[in-house]
């Protein structure tokens, strides 16, 4: 993991520009939009990652709608935002949300209310831009999280532009077979170029020796390509969907969880390892057919079940019908999540099937749905399968990572030749 440093470049502007595999990436074909939806975390961050594109786009008269998610509590940047704005060419006013700056991750809900909105008024052609995920900044990572979620959801175009990939990245870290380079023609450079020098208050110089906007930083900006990168092909919801349809289509139970010896050892040590006697909200991913919710059920006030497959889901539904605190919905994790928070959060042979990405994305949404002094429970088979993701192991080993930055402890460990269950606990008491 590359850390992030707001004051020095990593890689300079030539040794950008001199790198070979520049030649294979292919050029983003600008008159193929007809409209754009630009997601900034901060203002300026869209002038920075695509000023190029929204030139073309004012020149050619393409509608643009600028977002910007944070309140900086900085007079000066909405300002310097709409002459930035206006040096591109583009005059449609900035929609500003409140949400506070440096802490998005803090307010995930809140963001995902606000996209969901904000996609479900764009016209179905629209292109959507946010910040690329991995470039590091906690707010352009969690914007850009989570607006490619709901653009997939809502079945929404969505290409990423990275910001600090210029300052902290290296060539060798770079998406090069999922890059699309910008052709900016000289006058739309100038545009952008002009208007970066229309935030005085983020450029470091003598005079504002305190900008986050280093020279050498800026020199890359200005000279330097502009990418857009595309998600990560992984399995399609619709994929998924599927696969795990046939799976169900064919069984009532396709892993035998009823009657497996496996499955029903497994099933009493996760619920003898688990830290109370009683919860009050939980929450399990994958529910499947709801034989692990029964027993849920009956330590728990209300338990909110979920999972992909619409043949398991209506399964579950019929054997918990006589359980009025069990819901079971349909949800495709973690692009859609439950409101609320819970006391427990159990994840039983799921992870496997999520990417790198997906699960990242999951642990972060379960840190920050859980209560305090709240549990989240993995359990998963340490065997390989043609139709996973990841192992087990690996699953594990990340959220073991995240946990202890999240303040999560361990409070259970089994391991045995067949499966691994771990427990955390959060700070802040013990749940009911």
């Amino acid at each position: 993991m590359v850390t992030f440093d707001a004051v020095r470049a990593r890689t300079g502007a030539a040794e950008w520009a001199a790198d070979p595999r520049w030649g294979d990436v292919p050029p983003f074909d600008v008159g193929t939009v007809s409209e754009l939806v630009v997601f900034s975390a901060h203002p300026d961050d869209e002038t920075i990652g695509v000023g190029g594109l929204l030139a073309h786009a004012a020149e050619h008269g393409v509608p643009v709608r600028i977002i910007v998610a944070t309140a900086s509590g900085d007079d000066r940047r909405p300002d310097e935002l709409a002459d930035a704005l206006s040096r591109l060419g583009l005059a449609s006013p900035v929609e500003a949300w409140d949400l506070p700056d440096g802490a998005l991750k803090h307010h995930a809900t809140a963001l995902r209310d606000r996209i969901d909105r904000a996609l479900a008024d764009a016209d179905d052609r629209v292109l959507v831009l946010a910040p690329w995920p991995a470039d590091r900044h906690g707010d352009h990572r969690t914007l850009g999280r989570e607006v490619g979620s709901s653009a997939a959801l809502a079945a929404r175009e969505v290409l990423f532009y990275p910001i600090w990939l210029w300052q902290w990245g290296e060539p060798d870290g770079v998406p090069w077979s999922r890059m699309l380079a910008v052709p900016l023609t000289d006058e739309a450079r100038r545009r952008k170029n002009d208007a970066l020098d229309a935030f005085p208050s983020q450029l470091r110089s003598a005079a504002n020796p305190g900008g986050v906007l280093s020279e050498e930083f800026v020199d890359i900006v200005r000279t330097g390509p502009e990418v857009l990168i595309r998600p990560e092909r992984n399995p399609t919801a619709r994929e998924r969907d599927a696969h795990f349809e046939r799976l169900h289509a064919g069984s009532d139970d396709p892993w035998a969880v009823r009657s497996r010896w496996y499955e029903r050892r497994k099933r009493s040590l996760l619920l003898a390892s688990l830290p109370a006697e009683r919860y009050g909200r939980v929450l399990e991913l994958g529910c499947s057919i709801g034989e692990t919710t029964l027993l849920l059920a009956e330590r728990s006030d209300t338990v909110v079940a979920v999972d992909g497959s619409a043949a398991a889901v209506a399964t579950a539904r019929g054997r918990l019908a006589a359980h009025p605190g069990v819901s079971v919905e349909r949800m495709h994790v973690p692009s859609a999540w439950p409101a609320g928070v819970f006391d427990l959060i159990v994840i039983s042979e799921v992870a496997y099937y999520l990417a790198d990405d997906e699960w990242l994305t999951t642990i972060e949404r379960c840190r920050e749905s859980l209560a305090p002094g709240g549990v989240v429970v993995l359990c998963h088979w340490l065997g390989a399968a043609d139709d996973f993701a990841q192992r087990g192991e690996q699953a594990h080993a990340v959220f073991r990572a995240a946990a202890g930055l999240a303040g999560l402890a361990s409070v259970v460990e089994h391991r045995d030749a067949e499966f691994v269950l771990e427990v955390f606990q959060a700070d802040g008491g013990t749940p009911r």
